[in-house]
């Protein structure tokens, strides 16, 4: 998806998917970004001679795989595939499924239902209203955090896949987790996009084509900083302060889909309680686990020097 604004955003704008959409190509995983190697027939490396000597005119077809076995010995056996080889978009599936596995994941909202009878409707509505004017102002960043809200956090402190390899991964599996659980709570509660209450809200872009309740840009943004901050240096939140520069990018990120009028306040609220509630589970399992040890290392205030290689505490061993 190229987020640009077009006749299948009601498809392509989920926002339950949208946060990871644009890194698939970053990490060299996405739709079309798969490495293209064609073999066909070509002509011989070298002449070949017949039996007089001679050598010959014609060339001979040079296939693949060669029909000698010599001078192409197997590989020696590792006895498994190598962690390094895992695309980041994979092993986020591969966490997702230990993810699953964890239990009490599907009870985490039991306490919810209730609330979510209460919430003030009419309310809100009013004050989606009211931000609807601040649409100008917030729509080119909105559109942009639509297909890519990794890349805003990438922007709090540079990093990426080369450079910080085991911290990239851990984000892209805290955004396949919050996928899965604000689809699955969406299906539960069921409820109804703003934009299909009140005429008024008329969005910039068509609605996603599920539920409202959470919000999954905000599952996903404030799951991302809360792993984030499991691993990026205490010099990025000012002493006494609980909200950090991730967290209030997660909340800039929920409340940029509210001015849309994608979301309900109440909504971006249950995504921030959906995400604190799934981060002890998310930390249980055992590749996010290791990831974390070795996104604290790759973090860690060190010479250029003494800094040792990235992910060696994840990657170096294991299996």
């Amino acid at each position: 998806m190229s987020g640009a604004i077009g006749v299948a955003d009601g498809m392509d704008g989920m926002d339950g998917m949208d946060g990871m959409d644009g890194m698939q190509v970053a990490a060299g995983t996405g739709a079309g970004a798969e490495m293209l190697r064609p073999i066909g027939v070509s002509p011989a490396l070298a002449p070949q001679r017949d039996e007089t000597g001679e050598m010959e005119s014609w060339l001979r077809g040079n296939k693949w795989p060669p029909g000698d076995a010599a001078g192409w010995p197997l590989m020696p056996e590792t006895g498994h595939f190598r962690r390094e080889g895992w695309s980041a978009y994979h092993l986020s599936i591969a966490g997702l499924a230990e993810f699953a596995q964890q239990p009490g994941w599907a009870t985490l909202l039991d306490r919810e239902k209730d609330h979510y009878k209460h919430v003030d409707v009419a309310e809100e509505l009013r004050q989606l209203a009211e931000l609807a004017e601040y649409r100008p102002g917030v729509i080119a960043e909105a559109m942009a955090q639509r297909n890519n809200i990794l890349g805003y956090f990438r922007g709090v402190l540079s990093f990426d896949r080369d450079s910080y390899r085991a911290t990239f991964d851990l984000a892209m599996i805290a955004l396949r987790v919050a996928q899965f659980q604000a689809m699955h709570w969406k299906m539960v509660f069921a409820r109804p996009r703003p934009t299909a209450l009140s005429p008024r809200l008329m969005p910039p872009i068509d609605p996603p084509g599920h539920a409202a309740y959470p919000s999954g840009h905000a599952t996903e943004a404030f799951l991302l900083a809360a792993c984030l901050e499991q691993v990026m240096p205490e010099a990025i939140r000012q002493p006494g302060e609980e909200r950090g520069p991730l967290w209030r990018m997660a909340e800039r990120v929920a409340r940029n889909r509210e001015v849309l009028g994608m979301h309900y306040p109440s909504d971006s609220a249950l995504g921030r309680r959906i995400a604190r509630l799934s981060l002890p589970l998310l930390l249980a399992c055992p590749t996010v686990a290791g990831l974390v040890e070795a996104a604290r290392v790759e973090w860690a205030p060190r010479s250029r020097e003494n800094r040792p290689p990235a992910n060696q505490a994840y990657w170096g061993e294991r299996p």
